[in-house]
């Protein structure tokens, strides 16, 4: 386990890093301000899982396998660029559509609720998953935090249970809040601007991770 002084400097530090708007961020805000605060609660869990891949791989070795391969980071680094091209490409693509308010009886139905809420967290656990950067994360940052003489392991597994744990609490507060205020901006203008900062915010995110390296 983390020896005291270690997790009190982990805790805020980590907290501080989740909350820096990134593709999981954009994602939750995009999906809790068009689908609801329910679609964007299972983002968050989605993001969250990928934390635990993420924890489950550097534990196993995986992440240093994939840190000291050029290719294999590659493909990975790739994989993510290309997927964030997808995202921001759809969004880009989307229409507005008459928003559906929570509580509204009727007005989603139960098979369409239900794809709506698998596909966010699919979205969210995708965007994560296949983020490069969250594997330098657990091979740079995290050692910094742990004890030399204690096993790595149990570190490992603490630190990133902690992290899965902030940012799911904070991306199901922020999916809470902008479910709320989502009916302030049900007009189709709203969406439209919406659509396209976040297409655009997704493909940048993309080019940046494509080109990461590259220099």
């Amino acid at each position: 386990m983390l020896p005291l002084e270690n997790l009190l400097l982990f805790v805020p530090a980590m907290a501080l890093l989740v909350m820096l708007p990134g593709p999981d961020f954009a994602l939750v805000s995009r999906v809790a301000l068009l689908e609801g605060a329910g679609a964007g609660r299972a983002a968050a869990c989605g993001v969250a899982l990928g934390i635990t891949v993420h924890t489950a791989c550097a534990i196993a070795g995986i992440s240093a396998v994939i840190a000291a391969s050029a290719t294999l980071f590659q493909i990975l680094k790739y994989a993510g660029a290309a997927y964030l091209f997808w995202m921001g490409v759809q969004a880009l693509r989307q229409k507005t559509r008459p928003v559906a308010h929570e509580g509204d009886e009727g007005a989603v139905a139960p098979f369409q609720k239900q794809g709506s809420l698998a596909r966010a967290f699919r979205q969210g656990f995708l965007t994560n998953a296949l983020n490069p950067k969250a594997i330098l994360y657990f091979l740079t940052l995290m050692p910094q935090f742990m004890s030399p003489v204690a096993p790595a392991e149990p570190q490992l597994l603490e630190m990133g249970a902690i992290t899965a744990l902030e940012c799911l609490v904070w991306y199901l507060f922020l999916a809470q809040i902008l479910g709320r205020v989502r009916r302030v901006f049900a007009a189709p203008r709203f969406q439209r601007w919406l659509h396209r900062v976040t297409g655009a915010i997704f493909l940048g995110f993309g080019l940046r991770l494509a080109l990461a390296g590259n220099d």
